[in-house]
């Protein structure tokens, strides 16, 4: 989709006193939700598809703004809820050349749960929407093969080819049954702190935000360096105290803050850095750091997404030579794992995160999960390899079921797998 002329298409908004009977009526309306993003008691669920437009290449999140630019400029509204305006979600490939769609899906309506009060957005359908292809079935990137990998990225940064890399691998999940919002239960009651999301055949918890946009005011979290959690109070703290002192975790991290900061300059005004802090998830301590910015007048929310994608976080530095070495050492597409995934509205407000504790549906009974680690030159592979099984059992815990593992064997939840 382009920047050309839309026609001008209805949007109603109103308030709504009983979200649960808004909710058991658009059920029946329109089926299970198409879209759902969740933060603490912040809600946005979409029924129904209004439009699907898909978008690829390098320039693919800059399309997506400006198409939602002309959309947004088209929409007459008839509300009753000052500042609230039509709503998108979006999930997006994080490569330039991935065969996966990056899409942005204006559901036909939105139900909004935000700062205590409910109000529904209500669209007519656009236009036929194209429909979302499955993504081919391949066989996962195997443990061992992943840790000769991260071997050969410590010889390429010790080499001087580069300074961090971040290798991702990827595992398939069986659950018999699969319950999509009964998964997106367990992981906002589990990982209350995260951004919980469904979007477009892509679902899970991040911990990252990319960009949040309110009234010109955004922010963003830096996540990178992790350890473990314990059940043994003082095994915790001590783990949390080895990060917060790891001169790999904190030149891991400083790399990533310095890909934030040089992403944003040209955007921000009042650039403000927090310090970084240790930040307790149920599976992992992560390091972070928080940055707040005024932007210019003329930035929305998909514009600090196109400029700020891929962070070091995700990818590594300098992103040129980590992006190819990604390419060189990951023998899979990571499709929408570790790209952008969030909402935004007719006001260029938004919220966006980096999907990660993601996984992809591929079928009824099974999905592919994504978890990645940051190699620098102290990276150790086996180490690394075991911070990719912590990353990886938000989506183990979501399916809540038996999994399948490399070997064939069914087994019940609990028992931590290859």
């Amino acid at each position: 989709m382009t920047e050309d002329a839309v026609p001008p298409f209805p949007v109603t908004i109103r308030r709504i006193v009983h979200p649960g009977h808004e909710t058991d009526a658009l059920r029946s309306r329109f089926g299970d939700p198409t879209a759902t993003w969740r933060h603490g008691d912040e809600l946005r669920i979409g029924y129904g598809v209004a439009a699907r437009l898909v978008f690829s290449g390098p320039d693919r999140i800059r399309a997506a703004a400006a198409a939602w630019r002309s959309l947004s400029a088209a929409a007459q509204i008839d509300t009753d809820v000052p500042a609230a305006a039509p709503v998108a979600f979006g999930a997006f490939a994080f490569a330039d050349d991935s065969d996966a769609a990056s899409v942005l899906l204006l559901p036909r309506v939105v139900l909004v749960q935000h700062d205590g009060a409910s109000h529904r957005i209500e669209l007519p359908a656009l236009h036929q929407p194209t429909a979302s292809t499955p993504p081919s079935v391949a066989a996962a990137f195997a443990p061992e093969a992943y840790e000769r990998a991260v071997a050969e990225a410590v010889g390429r940064i010790r080499a001087g080819d580069l300074e961090k890399v971040v290798l991702a691998r990827d595992r398939v999940l069986k659950s018999p049954g699969f319950d999509l919002e009964m998964a997106l239960e367990v992981l906002a009651d589990r990982y209350r702190g995260a951004w919980v999301f469904a979007v477009d055949g892509i679902f899970g918890a991040s911990p990252e935000t990319l960009a949040t946009v309110v009234v010109g005011l955004a922010t963003s979290r830096v996540l990178a360096g992790t350890a473990p959690r314990s059940a043994d109070s003082r095994v915790d703290d001590a783990n949390r105290a080895t990060l917060l002192d790891s001169p790999k975790n904190r030149f891991e991290h400083a790399l990533a803050v310095d890909s934030l900061l040089l992403a944003l300059g040209g955007a921000t005004e009042d650039l403000t850095l927090g310090r970084p802090f240790a930040l307790g998830l149920p599976n992992v301590w992560h390091l972070a750091t928080d940055a707040t910015a005024r932007i210019r007048a003329d930035v929305g929310a998909l514009d600090l997404v196109a400029l700020l994608h891929p962070t070091a976080a995700v990818a590594g530095a300098p992103r040129a030579e980590a992006l190819g070495v990604i390419r060189a050492l990951e023998p899979f597409d990571r499709r929408r794992y570790a790209g952008p995934v969030g909402w935004i509205d007719g006001n260029g407000d938004g919220e966006w995160a980096i999907a990660l504790r993601s996984a992809e549906v591929e079928g009824p009974d099974h999905v592919r999960a994504y978890a990645g680690a940051g190699i620098v030159a102290a990276s150790d592979a086996h180490q690394e390899l075991e911070e990719t099984r912590w990353k990886f059992q938000p989506i183990e815990e979501a399916l809540a079921a038996a999994v399948f593992t490399d070997q064939g064997i069914w087994q019940a939840g609990g028992r931590q797998i290859p």
